[in-house]
C-alpha cells in the first residue's frame, strides 16, 4: 500500500483560494514525505473521505438500502442491483480511503501531536476513525495497525486485522482524543480550514461520542457485555451527542465542484441522468404512509410518481417505459452527511430503549423523525407515532426503519444497509412485491439477483489489486453473503 502524505485530487479545488491552489499544485514524489500545514492538508482528507461515503458507496447503498433500483433502459449498476459484485468493483474506493484520507489523518495527527494543537488531533482521530468504521464494517477484515508506520516508513504489505480488532483499536483511539485539553474553538487557521464545524470544537467532541455510541451499538449482538459496559460509562460521563449535522456542505454547481452522487450518476457529462430508478420497496412505504418526503427523494417521471420492482432492470423498454418511473433525486449542491442529526437522535433513542442515558426513548425517537422531517422540508403531521404499548422489538423496529427512511434524504444509503444487516430491520418480505399480501416497506430480492439461496450480500469482496500486491491481505475470498463479525442477529 502506498504511502502518500498529501493526497491532492479534484476534491481540493472545492476548498481552497487561488494561493493555496497554487501551493498544492505541485508534483510531488509520493514516496518522499512533503510537509504543509495541517490546517490545508485537513480539509483535503475529510473531503476525501466525502468524496468515497458520499460517491461510489452513497450508490452502492442506495440500491442496496433499495431507495433505487437500476433503469431498464440502461446498465451503469446492474451488478449492484444483482448482488454480482466482483474484487475489481470499488478497488477505487479502497485506494482514495487508504492512499489519500486515512494517510492524511495520520500525517495530521502527528504533526498536531508535536505541536500540541489537540483541537486538529482530535477532528483528524474523529474522521479517521469514522473512514476506518465504514472500511470496517464493509470488508470485516482490513489493514489497519500497520498502515504507514512512522514518518518515513513505508509498509506495502500491512497485515489485515479483524473488524474487532478494529474496533476496539478505535475506541482507544477516540478516548485519548477526548482526554486531551481541547480548546472551546480552534484557531483562526483550522476553523477556515474546517469544513465541517468551522472550529466549534463542542461540536467535534460531540461527534467523536456519537460515533462512539454508533460503534457501541453495532456490537451490541456480537457483544452485548463490551457494548452496555461502554455506553453505561459514556452516559455516566456525562457524554454529549450531536445535536446538528456532521456533515460537508461546500458544494456548487460548477464542474468538479458538484456534490459527489451528483457527479457520478447524474453530471451533465455522463449523458444521462436515468440510471438510479425510484425503488418499489422505499417508494411504497412512502405511498403508503402519504409521507411528503416522497417528492424529496424521487422526481416523477412523465405520467407522475411510478416506481421499479427491485432488481427488473432486465425487463424490456416496450414492456415498461423507462421515462415513466421516478427517478432519483440529487443536487448538485446537497451537502455530504458523515453523521445526520436525526441519525443521532435515533442513536440515542436505541440506546435509552436499552435502558441507557437519562432520556426516554420515546423523546429521542420523536427528536429523530422531526429532525429528518425538517432536513427536508416538509411537515410531518403527526406521521409515525410512537408506541408505548408495542414490545421491545416493535419500538426498535419503529427507530430502525425510521432511520432506514431518514438516511433516504441525507444519501446515505450504505449506514442504513449496514444498519439493515445488524438489526433485520426492514425485514424481508415473504412474498413478491407484487403480491397483493406485500407490506410496504419491506425487503425483497431482486428479481435479477445471483447470489446462492437468494441471500443478501453482508460485504464487499477485497480488492484484487491489494490482494494480489499484499501477500499478508487474504488470498482467499470469503462470500459477500458471509456476515461481519458482529452480524449475529
Amino acid at each position: 500500500m502506498k504511502k502518500i502524505f498529501i493526497h491532492i485530487g479534484i476534491v481540493a479545488s472545492l476548498l481552497f483560494t487561488t494561493s493555496c491552489e497554487d501551493f498544492l499544485d505541485v508534483n510531488q514524489d509520493p514516496n518522499v514525505p512533503v510537509d504543509a500545514p495541517v490546517e490545508l492538508v485537513l480539509p483535503v482528507a475529510v473531503t476525501t473521505t466525502a468524496s468515497v461515503v458520499g460517491g461510489e458507496y452513497a450508490i452502492l447503498g442506495g440500491i442496496w438500502s433499495q431507495y433505487y433500483t437500476q433503469n431498464n433502459g440502461s446498465n451503469q449498476y446492474v451488478t449492484i442491483d444483482q448482488f454480482n459484485i466482483q474484487p475489481s468493483n470499488f478497488s477505487n474506493s479502497w485506494t482514495e480511503q487508504f492512499a489519500g484520507a486515512l494517510n492524511d489523518y495520520r500525517f495530521v495527527k502527528s504533526k498536531a501531536a508535536k505541536a500540541n494543537d489537540w483541537n486538529a488531533y482530535l477532528m483528524a482521530t474523529v474522521m479517521e476513525a469514522y473512514n476506518y468504521q465504514v472500511l470496517a464494517d464493509l470488508y470485516d477484515k482490513i489493514p489497519f495497525d500497520e498502515v504507514g508506520q512512522g514518518e518515513t516508513h513505508q509498509n506495502l504489505t500491512p497485515v489485515f486485522r479483524d473488524g474487532q480488532v478494529v474496533y476496539d483499536s478505535l475506541i482507544v483511539r477516540l478516548d485519548k482524543a477526548l482526554a486531551l485539553p481541547i480548546a472551546a474553538k480552534a484557531s483562526p487557521a483550522l476553523s477556515n480550514g474546517d469544513v465541517v464545524f468551522k472550529g466549534d470544537m463542542e461540536q467535534w467532541v460531540r461527534f467523536a461520542n456519537t460515533l462512539k455510541l454508533k460503534i457501541y451499538l453495532r456490537q451490541v449482538y456480537a457483544r452485548p457485555g463490551v457494548a452496555e459496559a461502554g455506553l453505561q460509562k459514556m452516559y455516566a460521563a456525562g457524554a454529549k451527542f450531536l445535536n446538528t449535522d456532521a456533515r460537508i456542505a461546500i458544494f456548487s454547481d460548477a464542474t468538479s465542484k458538484r456534490n459527489p452522487l451528483f457527479e457520478r450518476d447524474q453530471s451533465p457529462a455522463l449523458n444521462t441522468n436515468q440510471n438510479l430508478k425510484a425503488s418499489h420497496t422505499f417508494f411504497s412505504f412512502l405511498q403508503a404512509n402519504q409521507d411528503p418526503r416522497l417528492d424529496k427523494v424521487y422526481i416523477p417521471g412523465s405520467g407522475g410518481h411510478k416506481a421499479m420492482v427491485q432488481g427488473t432492470s432486465s425487463i424490456s423498454t416496450s414492456q415498461l417505459v423507462p421515462g415513466t418511473v421516478s427517478r432519483a433525486l440529487i443536487t448538485e449542491t446537497a451537502p455530504v452527511y458523515f453523521i445526520s442529526k436525526a441519525e443521532s437522535y435515533f442513536l440515542q433513542a436505541e440506546a435509552a430503549l436499552r435502558g441507557l442515558g437519562t432520556e426516554e426513548a420515546a423523546t429521542l425517537y420523536e427528536a429523530g423523525v422531526n429532525a429528518s422531517f425538517q432536513q427536508m422540508g416538509v411537515s410531518r403531521n403527526g406521521l409515525y407515532p410512537y408506541s408505548e404499548e408495542a414490545s421491545f422489538e416493535g419500538k426498535l423496529k419503529a427507530i430502525i426503519v425510521q432511520k432506514w427512511a431518514s438516511l433516504a434524504g441525507t444519501y446515505q444509503g450504505i449506514e442504513a444497509y449496514i444498519e439493515r444487516n445488524r438489526t433485520g430491520y426492514p425485514a424481508t418480505s415473504a412474498v413478491a412485491a407484487t403480491n397483493e399480501a406485500y407490506v410496504p416497506g419491506e425487503f425483497t430480492y431482486p428479481l435479477d439477483g445471483v447470489t446462492s439461496g437468494k441471500q443478501f450480500p453482508t460485504r464487499l469482496p477485497w480488492p484484487q489489486n491489494e490482494v494480489q500486491r499484499n501477500p499478508n491481505a487474504p488470498q482467499t475470498q470469503e462470500p459477500i453473503t458471509k456476515p461481519v463479525w458482529w452480524d449475529v442477529k
